[in-house]
């Protein structure tokens, strides 16, 4: 096949050599089946090499970035693997395969974009995730000691290093949560799992998150009660994985926040007119309340509840653990294509809203 004459459907243009970006024609499996001198130049490689590999040998994630590249109609920022070089790549779909183009960014003096600040989030996160056992393992020995100190498997201990003890257990019990919760808010945003969509019985994992979190509220004086509307169908398809972790996160933000009250957590499929008042694709949806008459937040306690990195620099900096675990809350939602948010009545009660298409 020529593939000069796809691209240019012309035999008069050397197309080899008069192109400024690299370009490359792959088949629909990957395999680079031709590409140009410049090409072969900013890929530090031979055409041969090229043209008897895989586009997914130079660069990462390839096939997904190509696909959405020639969706969006736009360029997508392409990484080099292995190296520090980046590429603005193109990609259009023509008969049997797609053809690139890339444009060298690595070495320009462009301000960064948010498809580069995209990737160093994305890499930042990825490297917290693979050292998360790393992190993890020293502090969890220290809990283990230190619980077994308290437990008096060490020996006898004075009053006051029993004191101290149970200071460093607590304290390294917390930091545990509190690491764990950054963790998994770095796993949200790498966006590393994708949903798997099954049927499932929602009132029952509901009922089944309740009965696990017990501990929390053993001892606190919170009566908590499962509510559904009366044409509300209980099996829905979701991903019961995901669903899980945004019940369970929602379920200890307001445990942890309250000693006494009711809480309620109400189940309803949403109407056509509400899926219309949101803006919503016509399909089904699921809504899940979660409500607190306990739990009472004021306009600056709104202002930043989904974002941890603004958190830092307002009044409410102490209440950033709670923001880290909403965040990765609002990163499940939209993983699963739904909405999540927060309305609260002043000295009345605080609701924690959750849709999600259940089709």
């Amino acid at each position: 096949m020529d593939f000069k004459k796809i691209l240019f459907k012309t035999s008069s243009i050397d197309v080899d050599k008069s192109l400024p970006d690299a370009v490359i024609f792959i088949a629909k499996d990957g395999k680079i089946q031709w590409v140009n001198d410049v090409a072969a130049d900013i890929f530090e490689t031979s055409k041969m090499h090229l043209m008897t590999s895989n586009i997914s040998d130079f660069i990462e994630n390839s096939m997904n970035l190509i696909k959405n590249a020639d969706i969006m109609k736009k360029p997508v920022i392409a990484k080099f693997k292995d190296k520090e070089i980046y590429f603005d790549m193109t990609a259009r779909e023509i008969e049997q395969g797609y053809v690139l183009d890339f444009r060298d960014i690595s070495t320009s003096a462009q301000t960064v974009n948010e498809p580069d600040v995209s990737i160093i989030n994305r890499d930042k996160n990825n490297f917290l995730i693979k050292l998360s056992n790393d992190i993890k393992s020293p502090i969890q020995s220290i809990v283990g000691f230190s619980q077994a100190m308290a437990d008096g498997l060490g020996g006898s201990m004075s009053e006051q290093q029993e004191k101290y003890v149970k200071i460093i257990n607590k304290n390294s019990v917390e930091l545990m949560y509190f690491i764990g919760k950054l963790i998994e808010l770095s796993q949200t945003e790498s966006a590393l799992k994708q949903p798997e969509r099954k049927q499932l019985d929602s009132v029952a994992l509901i009922n089944s998150i309740v009965k696990f979190n017990e501990q929390l509220y053993k001892g606190k004086d919170v009566k908590i009660s499962i509510k559904t509307d009366d044409n509300y169908k209980k099996m829905i398809n979701t991903d019961s994985e995901i669903l899980k972790n945004i019940i369970q996160d929602l379920l200890e933000v307001v445990l942890k926040s309250v000693d006494m009250g009711d809480l309620t957590i109400c189940l309803s499929d949403l109407t056509e007119e509400e899926i219309s008042a949101k803006g919503l694709p016509s399909t089904a949806y699921a809504k899940i309340s979660m409500s607190s008459s306990a739990l009472l937040l004021s306009e600056n306690d709104l202002e930043c509840m989904f974002d941890p990195y603004k958190i830092l620099d307002s009044v409410n900096r102490k209440n950033v653990l709670r923001a880290i675990v909403l965040a990765s809350v609002k990163n499940l939602v939209k993983s699963l294509n739904g909405m999540v948010w927060i309305e609260s009545q002043i000295l009345k009660s605080t609701s924690l809203n959750v849709i999600i298409p259940v089709d």
